[in-house]
């Protein structure tokens, strides 16, 4: 909608709901860039006027603006503000909201390697974490059964975590984030996921038993705990024929239901 030439959201977000306020923030900003409402190259309003639009802080605001940034919807231009996409440099994205044990697969994990390392470039971008950061790692293969596997998995801790565990408890039968908030005394309060295809090599290849080059599914999975501070990453690449990943999709509710 408009007032005076200028885009105003929706500003429809409920603190009561079990979606983050963020996420509805930015499914509501994407929303109408998926509409055309906000066009390619316009830009967002201010942070302030966001805020006061949508009745949430400046953190809640810059959170959900820095997830359609990862998203690659929008780009932020310094000292001029934040401005959709060109279509020639945006991709299309969903966003889908469930629950965390829903996606934590069968765990019976060979751990293969252990080590201090600097994870690839794009999941430190999906982790918003600087370029060059060392994290601990533990690689391994899960096993939906014996002999089959089911996904090769890379977890990155940051130090303080990663002190607290030890192979043996990560290899099960207990997943891995379970372990995490057992041992490090925290509470994952979300986890921010990206699913992206991927092309099997090397280790990945070799511990999913598919020859090199089988496009494979990879999800990028980053823990926060209710301190906001970041407390596990998964990079998961699931075998092409063990694993599918489904969803039950809803229509949204219309404005006028549910209100009473």
């Amino acid at each position: 909608m408009t007032s005076g030439g200028a885009w105003m959201p929706d500003s429809n977000v409920r603190s009561e709901s079990l979606v983050p306020l963020y996420r509805q923030v930015s499914d509501k900003l994407l929303d109408e860039i998926a509409q055309g409402r906000i066009a390619a190259g316009q830009a967002l309003p201010p942070e302030h006027a966001l805020c006061s639009q949508f009745g949430v802080s400046r953190i809640t605001v810059r959170k959900a603006l820095d997830e359609l940034v990862a998203r690659r919807i929008v780009v932020r231009r310094q000292g001029v503000g934040t401005f959709v996409e060109d279509a020639d440099h945006s991709t299309w994205s969903v966003t889908l909201t469930g629950v965390l044990e829903d996606v934590l697969t069968p765990h019976h994990l060979t751990l293969a390697r252990k080590a201090e390392v600097r994870p690839e470039p794009d999941v430190l971008v999906f982790a918003k974490l600087p370029p060059g950061t060392k994290l601990r790692l533990f690689e391994g293969t899960n096993h939906v059964e014996s002999g089959m596997p089911l996904v090769h998995l890379r977890y990155y801790f940051p130090a303080w975590v990663a002190e607290t565990l030890t192979a043996e408890a990560l290899s099960g039968p207990t997943h891995a984030i379970k372990v995490v908030e057992q041992r490090a005394g925290c509470r994952v309060d979300h986890a921010d996921q990206i699913v992206l295809p991927e092309i099997a090599t090397g280790h990945t290849a070799k511990s999913l038993m598919v020859p090199e080059g089988t496009a494979v599914l990879r999800a990028i999975r980053v823990y926060f705990d209710t301190q906001s501070r970041l407390i596990e990453i998964l990079d998961a690449a699931y075998h092409p024929k063990n694993y599918r990943y489904t969803a039950r999709l809803y229509p949204r509710p219309l404005p006028s239901e549910g209100r009473g």
